[in-house]
């Protein structure tokens, strides 16, 4: 019996412990409740030219689930039984193979899987800028490219400029920078369609007319001696100018302005006696020059309304006369000329920093009086003149590096008298030698020097005589002026125009086919194609 006993109590046991575990596990370990969920494996795949910025959202059964994003992946416990996924925030570019709503069976204990494949689209298009130039001398910088008025890109003159993320529409496109001898064949600004996900193309033509052909006088309403020329564009030239003057005046100075169309007379002012004019802008031009009675520098600003007078650099006792000015911004600009001590000429260099002019000093055992000034930047600057007191007497050029002025050039064998250059490698310089014929008779000979960078060489030119000044618009497109001549040099040679009797002073254009010369007389010639 004690045994019976022994096996009756396990068998209690046994069924209390299956009782206990009835909900969950079969007494041989197993489960015995049936699984009543499953899952959902949800993948999104993003393709195309653009994304969608913010990502997407998940929907489940229209109840609003997490944000997803454009390559991603989730996991979805469900009942088992029939669901409704859909993707949401999808931006107006892109849509889903197959679109964005899904209904899946979803067996209990087993997972489903489902892929949204997004493909975004562009929202904008493209537009390429095409530039072809044609004729005899193109524009040497090329041109600039606005978008409605936007800000400009550059372009060559026969280049290629993409623009892209435009918006679809209609686009306004204008090339600037035409040079004045150059003429957009067609619309400018022209109108393009832009397409999103397009790129459309977009060609300007542009034809380019040669340098001047002709010079034609023009009517000054002066007999003055007109010196010096500069202008901010075609219709906004300034001309200095000195006369005798009238009723017991012993010179006038007289600045003239071109407005495209007359000239006029801006300034007349009795004492003065003005060489030089160069400005920054239509609205900053400096005309210089000295007082007839006190001898003294004068430098006279032009804002675009009035003339008025600048102060004067004081002397230390010395006669100042000025004769050039050039600079390279509103801030820096330079003035030269010469100092009479009581016994002899000296350099004399004013700079104007902005705000006042202050002398500057030269290094070195030589003392030009010079002439003329011009530079490529403001580290890279010319002045030229004539030593006097060496013996023979000698043509110097000094050089500015932005610290010093020294000399880089002196000889004695000619005289220079103004001087310009397309770079800091490409310097003219021109001027007169002194010779000797076979009959013992003085000769003036114009001279022309170039600087490569490297050395100063003596150019080859046609036979004339003095050369007063030199300008030109490129390399390949310079004027040089003298008594009654016109010299141009087209990149490889000189060639020679006689169109006045009277001697020419001053040269300047605003393009190839838009260039002044003056001098004496009131002589104003204008050059054109």
């Amino acid at each position: 019996m004690s045994c019976d006993r022994r096996a009756y109590s396990h068998l209690i046991r046994t069924l209390a412990l299956c009782v206990g575990l009835a909900g969950t596990l079969s007494c041989s370990g197993e489960d015995v409740t049936a699984p009543t969920t499953g899952q959902i494996a949800v993948t999104t795949s993003l393709t195309g030219t653009e994304t969608d910025p913010d990502g997407f959202t998940l929907t489940l059964d229209g109840i609003l689930g997490d944000a997803i994003a454009g390559n991603a992946s989730r996991s979805l416990t469900v009942t088992e039984g029939s669901h409704t996924l859909s993707l949401g925030g999808l931006a107006t570019n892109c849509s889903v193979d197959g679109g964005p709503i899904r209904t899946v069976e979803v067996p209990a204990g087993q997972t489903v899987e489902v892929t949204f494949a997004i493909v975004c689209g562009a929202t904008t298009g493209a537009l390429r800028v095409l530039t072809v130039t044609g004729g005899d001398l193109p524009d040497p910088d090329g041109y600039a490219v606005a978008v409605d008025g936007g800000e400009s890109q550059p372009i060559g003159a026969n280049g290629e400029l993409d623009l892209s993320a435009l918006a679809p529409g209609d686009h306004s496109i204008q090339l600037s920078g035409v040079a004045d001898n150059c003429a957009v064949t067609g619309d400018d600004p022209a109108t393009v369609t832009v397409a999103a996900g397009a790129s459309v193309d977009l060609t300007f033509t542009v034809t380019c007319v040669g340098s001047v052909q002709r010079w034609t006088p023009m009517n000054s309403g002066t007999h003055a001696e007109l010196p010096d020329v500069w202008g901010s564009s075609g219709s906004d030239v300034f001309v200095v100018g000195e006369g005798p003057g009238g009723g017991g005046e012993p010179v006038v100075s007289i600045i003239l302005h071109f407005d495209g169309t007359t000239w006029s007379r801006q300034l007349r002012q009795p004492d003065l006696a003005l060489s030089g004019v160069w400005g920054s802008s239509g609205n900053d031009v400096w005309a210089v020059g000295s007082d007839f009675l006190t001898s003294q520098d004068r430098l006279l600003h032009y804002d675009g309304t009035t003339w008025t007078d600048f102060p004067a650099v004081p002397g230390n006792g010395e006669e100042f006369t000025l004769e050039s000015v050039w600079g390279s911004s509103a801030t820096d600009v330079f003035a030269v000329g010469a100092a009479f001590d009581g016994l002899f000429l000296r350099s004399l260099i004013l700079h104007f920093d902005g705000t006042s002019w202050s002398r500057m000093r030269v290094n070195g055992d030589v003392a030009p009086e010079l002439q003329d000034v011009w530079g490529s930047s403001s580290t890279d600057v010319y002045a030229i003149g004539r030593d006097d007191l060496t013996d023979p007497a000698q043509a110097v050029v000094l050089h500015f590096d932005g610290t010093a002025w020294s000399p880089v050039l002196q000889d004695e064998s000619f005289t220079l008298t103004s001087i310009w250059g397309s770079s800091a490698t490409d310097v003219f310089a021109t001027g007169f030698e002194v010779h000797v014929d076979g009959n013992d008779d003085v000769v003036i000979v114009g001279t022309i020097r170039h600087f490569d960078g490297s050395a100063w060489t003596k150019l080859t030119i046609p036979d004339t005589g003095n050369l007063f000044a030199v300008w030109g618009s490129s390399s390949k497109d310079v004027f040089a002026v003298g008594d009654g001549v016109i010299l141009h040099f087209d990149g490889s040679a000189w060639s020679i125009t006689k169109p006045v009797s009277t001697s020419l002073l001053g040269v300047w254009g605003s393009s190839p086919a838009d260039v002044f010369a003056v001098g004496t007389g009131g002589t104003i010639l204008h050059g054109t194609p």
